[in-house]
């Protein structure tokens, strides 16, 4: 009697079920194959090994499921194609979620032109203004340079219900928010973020009951810069803000004065509007005036020559020809925002400049105190890094293209929630402290420590307790970076992607590339990079801040340290080793 299943040739008996499972398994195979093929996260070397692997396992489920006669052979070929499968669903899953998660949450596109922002037209609660009618003949501040195109498109809106209205332009938002407390003007336009901003800086911290919003517009702002700013592709310079911003003018109804100088603007329609400070494109900016060379200079230099002692004198570090993508620097910002989601605004507590060559498989990790007194190119003043996340990314990216002459071509931006849950989902990472320190009831030893994510997180804050203070915090962020980048490497986080991806999903964006990324991925997975480390110095002290309305702690730069922070740049983009 024939086995159910079997079929009787002339060259003998054929079992079709083992054929067919099989060649469903192959089929599987390919199919998860290629799934790790497009995510193009794990190195060629690792793929042939899964290809060969995946070989073997087509052949032994083969041999077991080929002669049906051989009932406890057949069974287990089922039962191992059936767990087979379902472990390569399961990674077939992870490699489309790693793929899905940078390109739909992560990655940034750089398409679209335009984004929208959202204006309010601001009064206070207290006041006589009621209506947008209540504004004719009074007097209304924006912000000299930040969101200035697109507060000249709410005034193109409002003029149409007004015959008249004065207009004051300030440096920051927060003066323009002082001015309004004050009676000098009669209402503000801001983007919307920039309220909550307010509510957590001394003095607004009741800003939502002062003040309150009598009608909102949606302005087109040009999409923040995703390459480096020479690049055509470049989004969001202030020379293309001032090219696009014309479209936007009408019959003006408005006259605007300087609150600095009390001087009226142009108002000819053929003139930009926008032609303060923050017009200059990236290949005109000049280094910043240069303070007295101080001598606080930071411990362990990288390399063995000492910094020079006298102010930069060569700017605009360019990647050598050809080698984009292959060598670029990423600005990692870190942002101080807690309770959910990934605010665009905000204090930039971590602002790290890491520098990659992948053919010589060097990073270089450039640390750059929260502190640093620095001029805004984008804003037009001069304020400590931190308050430069008040006024977008594209601020901060700016404040340090102008200090080393190279900036982020990428960005990778995180908060403190990201980074909490990302270590966490790694299974915590394993730290070198170069001191040992209590905060926050968490106590840490010099030398490794091992850190949740919770714990992660005050050690990459903490800075009154440290001998080295603001300086000694950065060089805690850069040691928490390699601890980090250890880890997403190691066995550990490839077997945990999943949660890495979700972690990170909605907590961190970025504008590099995912080819890049994935391109980086194959060769740290390969081993074999260095990671180095340099802090710039400065010396303390007190300064008006316009960001915050009042006079606060600053470090004025060590311009020998940032010299010598450009020199270690260069040598890394030309391929030469730089020592940790």
């Amino acid at each position: 009697m024939e086995n159910y299943g079997e079929k009787k040739t002339r060259g003998g008996t054929v079992n079709l079920p083992g054929i067919l499972i099989t060649a469903l398994f192959v089929l599987m195979e390919a199919w998860f194959f290629y799934r790790l093929l497009r995510m193009k996260f794990l190195p060629g070397k690792y793929m042939w090994l899964i290809g060969a692997v995946l070989v073997l396992l087509a052949a032994l489920v083969a041999f077991l499921c080929w002669n049906m006669k051989k009932k406890g052979l057949f069974v287990a070929g089922t039962l191992l194609t059936i767990i087979l499968s379902a472990g390569m669903i399961v990674g077939s899953g992870i490699a489309d979620k790693v793929r899905n998660t940078f390109a739909e949450q992560i990655i940034v596109p750089s398409t679209d032109a335009y984004q929208t922002a959202q204006m309010g037209v601001y009064v206070l609660s207290d006041g006589p203004i009621r209506h947008l009618n209540d504004l004719d003949g009074k007097t209304l501040g924006i912000m000299e340079s930040v969101d200035r195109q697109e507060a000249e498109q709410v005034l193109d809106e409002i003029s149409a219900k007004l015959t008249s209205l004065e207009v004051v332009t300030f440096t920051g938002f927060v003066e323009v928010a002082q001015a309004l407390y004050r009676g000098e003007i009669h209402a503000a336009i801001l983007e919307e973020g920039f309220i909550e901003v307010l509510g957590n800086i001394s003095g607004f911290e009741d800003v939502s009951q002062r003040i309150q919003k009598v009608t909102e517009y949606r302005a087109e702002r040009p999409t923040q810069p995703a390459t480096a700013p020479a690049e055509e592709s470049a989004a969001s310079t202030a020379a293309d803000a001032t090219e696009t911003s014309e479209v936007h003018h009408g019959s003006r109804t408005w006259r605007i004065v300087n609150h600095r100088t009390g001087r009226a603007e142009e108002t000819d329609d053929t003139k930009s509007s926008t032609q303060a400070d923050a017009s200059e494109t990236w290949e005109s900016w000049e280094p910043a005036t240069v303070p007295p060379t101080t001598t606080a200079w930071p411990e362990g230099p990288v390399g063995t020559d000492p910094p020079p002692t006298q102010a930069p004198a060569a700017w605009g570090i360019g990647v050598p020809a050809g080698q984009e993508g292959r060598i670029f620097t990423v600005y990692i910002s870190g942002l101080d925002t807690r309770g959910g989601g990934l605010a665009s605004r905000g204090n930039s507590d971590v602002n790290i400049l890491a520098s990659v060559n992948m053919n010589t498989r060097q990073i270089l990790l450039v640390n750059t105190p929260r502190d640093y007194f620095v001029p805004f190119p984008t804003v037009g003043g001069t304020d400590k890094l931190t308050h430069a996340g008040y006024y977008g990314l594209d601020a901060s990216m700016a404040a340090l293209r102008n200090l080393y002459g190279t900036g982020g071509q990428y960005y990778v931006q995180i908060g403190f929630d990201g980074l909490k849950a990302l270590v966490n989902a790694l299974g915590g990472v394993t730290v070198y402290s170069a001191y040992t320190f209590s905060d926050r009831g968490v106590d840490f030893v010099q030398g490794n420590n091992t850190l949740n994510g919770s714990e992660a997180l005050i050690f990459a804050r903490a800075r009154y307790t440290l001998p080295g203070g603001d300086l000694a915090r950065g060089q805690n962020q850069m040691a928490l970076i390699r601890a980090i980048l250890a880890k997403l490497t190691s066995s550990a986080a490839v077997s945990n992607f999943g949660q890495v991806m979700d972690s990170l999903g909605g907590l961190m964006r970025t504008s590099v590339p995912y080819d890049t990324i994935a391109a980086l991925s194959q060769s740290t997975l390969e081993g074999g990079w260095n990671v180095a480390s340099y802090s710039v110095g400065g010396s303390g002290g007190m300064t008006y801040s316009f960001s915050i309305g009042q006079t606060a702690y600053v470090l004025y730069p060590d311009y020998g340290t940032v010299g010598y922070a450009q020199s270690l740049i260069r040598r890394l983009y030309n391929g030469e080793y730089v020592s940790p």
